[in-house]
């Protein structure tokens, strides 16, 4: 099934036009992408390893979860959408918080800190998406990030140093900046 997204502005405005994923995007315009990095404790993160049959990144591992938003979705219901198809889990009841927002090429990166404990035997993953998970500390991360082994995005270093800063919250989901 094909897949619509709306297009936007490089201030993040909505353009009141859609394109089908994989049309090229002429100048100016722009989509979202919702990036999702599940905190399960204070300084332990859930990552993904994207499948190995993806055309970009395939094999390296990435945040928790994340994908391209779709046309009418808000940047947050496509966060959980994805979290629901790639891993099965329902982050609507998690609280979950804006931490950035990042221009790469085309794409507009909302990056959201998700405090969520969860057992990674309960996750049911998407194989033509997620080829595994696991739960890493911040060395690890750092370890895998300058190994090569994670997809590499600048703000990364920066994000998790920021995000082991915060207190491990619970209760109401909301999004903040």
């Amino acid at each position: 099934m094909a897949e619509y997204w709306d297009l936007y502005n490089a201030r993040g405005k909505r353009k009141h036009k859609v394109v089908r994923r994989g049309e090229r995007l002429k100048q100016g315009e722009y989509h979202i992408v919702a990036e999702g990095w599940i905190r399960v404790d204070r300084h332990h993160f859930l990552l993904q390893q994207r499948a190995y049959t993806k055309r970009r990144f395939g094999g390296l591992w990435y945040a928790s979860v994340g994908g391209a938003i779709l046309a009418g979705e808000t940047p947050l219901d496509g966060l959980i959408r994805e979290g629901k198809e790639e891993i099965g889990v329902d982050l609507s009841c998690c609280p979950i918080r804006l931490k950035r927002i990042e221009h790469q090429g085309r794409s507009i990166f909302y990056i959201y800190l998700i405090d969520c404990p969860l057992d990674l035997d309960a996750l049911c993953l998407q194989e033509d998406e997620v080829n595994a998970v696991r739960i890493v500390n911040l060395q690890e991360l750092r370890r895998l990030y300058r190994w090569g082994k994670m997809v590499r995005v600048s703000y990364y270093p920066h994000f998790f140093e920021s995000a082991t800063e915060l207190e491990f919250e619970t209760g109401d989901n909301y999004e903040t900046i």
